[in-house]
C-alpha cells in the first residue's frame, strides 16, 4: 500500500548521515518529515568519519561480519556515484565523491595474512581486485615507503569527502519544503506495544549508539528505548581517534589501507585513522593515540612523518556484534530503527534511505532488506 499523501507524516530522530538521507529521500517521495536532533546536524560520527566506501576491505573478508553484509555494502557502494552527482545537482555543492580505487597494502606478517584472506575471499565471490608487488604499487602511489612489499588495488572501494556530503545534505533538507527540521528531542512514548507520537504516522530512530539510550515512556513509567525494542540492546558504542595533516606534493594519492590503519587523501589534507575502542564514549583524543597514529602512517609514507598536524578529533560509531546495521520496522507498532553501521555509515546512508523509504511509505520490502530486519538482532535470535 503506498502511504504517500500529504497527510502522512514521519518523525526521524537523529540528524547525522543517516537521518538526513532518509528525510531527504521520504521528502522526494512526496512525504512530509520532522527531523529532530538537539545537536547541530551531522556533527556527531557522521563528521568525524573518513569517507571511505570501502565494501571490499570492510566486509569481504570479515569472519564475523553478517553474511549479507558485503552484499548490501556492495549494493549501496553501486548506488553513490548517482547519488551523488544528484545531491550535487540539487544542492549547488560538491558532495565530495571520488571513484580512485583503494589499495590495500602489508608492512608486517599480520597485515600480509590479512590481504591474503581479503584476495581469498574476493575470489570465491567473483569480485574483482588486482594484486600488487612493490614496484607496482610504487608506480600508483610514489609516496609508499620501501617496507611496503604487498598490495591488494581494489576497484570496488572508493571515498568521499563526507563533510561535503554532510554540508550538501543538510543544505536540501533545510531546503526542502516537506522538512521540518526540529532542535530538540521528540518526547517518545509506548503503550502496549504501540507507539504513540503526537501526530506522525511512523518514527524513525537513528540516533547512532545513543539510539537505545533514548529516553522513553513505557506502559507510564521512564525507561530507556531498549527496554520496549530488545534487539537495541546489542548496539554498542565504538570509539575512535583519528587526525588530518597538511597535504603537499609527497602526499599520497590514493585511500591507502593497511591492517586498521587508513590513510585517506582529501583535496586539502590527509586523513590518518582511526582507533576502534569498543565500549568507550570519547570527546576528545589523546595526544599519544595521535601520535601514534601518525607514527604508523609514516612508516607506510614517509612524507607524513613530518606533516603538520592540522586538525585531531574523536567520535563514537554504532555498532553491532555482526558490524552489520539493523534497518527497518521494530517490534513497536509505528516505530522504525536505522542504526547500528559501525564503520560504514557513509557507505550505507543510500541504501539505507531506500529500504526505510520502500518499507515505510511503499509498503514493501526485498530479501536483502529483511536480512538487516531488526527482528533479527535481538540476542537470542543472532
Amino acid at each position: 500500500m503506498n502511504l504517500a499523501a500529504p497527510s502522512f507524516r514521519i518523525a526521524i530522530v537523529g540528524g547525522g548521515v543517516i537521518g538526513l538521507s532518509c528525510a531527504l529521500e521520504f521528502a522526494r517521495r512526496g512525504v512530509s518529515v520532522t527531523l529532530f536532533e538537539k545537536n547541530e546536524l551531522g556533527r556527531g560520527a557522521s563528521w568525524a568519519a573518513a569517507g571511505m566506501l570501502a565494501p571490499a576491505f570492510e566486509a569481504a573478508g570479515e569472519v564475523d561480519a553478517h553474511p549479507r553484509l558485503f552484499e548490501l555494502c556492495t549494493a549501496s557502494a553501486k548506488l553513490w556515484p548517482s547519488w551523488a552527482k544528484r545531491l550535487e545537482v540539487d544542492s549547488g555543492l560538491s558532495a565530495g565523491y571520488d571513484g580512485t580505487p583503494a589499495i590495500a597494502v602489508s608492512t608486517s606478517r599480520t597485515d600480509l595474512n590479512q590481504l591474503q584472506t581479503l584476495a581469498r575471499a574476493l575470489q570465491e565471490r567473483r569480485v574483482d581486485f588486482q594484486r600488487l608487488d612493490a614496484s607496482e604499487l610504487r608506480q600508483i602511489d610514489n609516496s609508499l615507503s620501501d617496507r611496503v612489499s604487498h598490495g591488494l588495488r581494489l576497484p570496488t572501494d572508493a571515498q568521499v569527502d563526507n563533510r561535503a556530503t554532510i554540508a550538501a545534505l543538510v543544505r536540501l533538507c533545510e531546503q526542502s519544503a516537506l522538512i521540518e527540521i526540529e532542535n530538540r528531542e521528540l518526547n517518545l512514548s509506548i503503550q502496549e506495544g504501540v507507539l504513540s507520537s503526537s501526530g506522525f504516522d511512523a518514527t524513525l530512530v537513528c540516533a547512532g549508539w545513543q539510539t537505545p539510550h533514548l529516553q522513553t515512556v513505557i506502559n507510564g513509567a521512564p525507561s530507556l528505548l531498549e527496554t520496549a525494542e530488545t534487539s537495541l540492546a546489542c548496539v554498542e558504542a565504538y570509539g575512535g581517534q583519528m587526525l588530518a595533516v597538511g597535504r603537499d606534493a609527497d602526499s599520497p594519492t590514493h585511500t591507502i589501507r593497511a591492517g586498521d590503519l587508513y590513510i585517506v587523501p582529501k583535496a586539502d589534507r590527509i586523513i590518518i585513522g582511526a582507533t576502534v575502542e569498543p565500549g568507550r564514549v570519547l570527546s576528545e583524543p589523546e595526544a599519544l593515540v595521535i601520535e601514534n597514529l601518525q607514527q604508523r602512517a609514516s612508516d607506510i609514507c614517509p612524507s607524513l612523518g613530518h606533516a603538520k598536524v592540522r586538525e585531531a578529533w574523536a567520535g563514537v560509531r554504532p555498532g553491532t556484534p555482526s558490524h552489520a546495521p539493523m534497518i527497518g520496522a521494530t517490534s513497536v507498532a509505528g516505530l522504525f530503527a536505522a542504526t547500528g553501521h559501525y564503520r560504514n555509515g557513509i557507505l550505507l546512508a543510500p541504501i539505507t534511505a531506500k529500504i526505510l523509504a520502500d518499507t515505510i511509505i511503499e509498503g514493501r520490502t526485498s530479501k536483502l532488506a529483511a536480512a538487516f530486519a531488526p527482528a533479527g538482532f535481538i540476542p537470542e535470535a543472532v
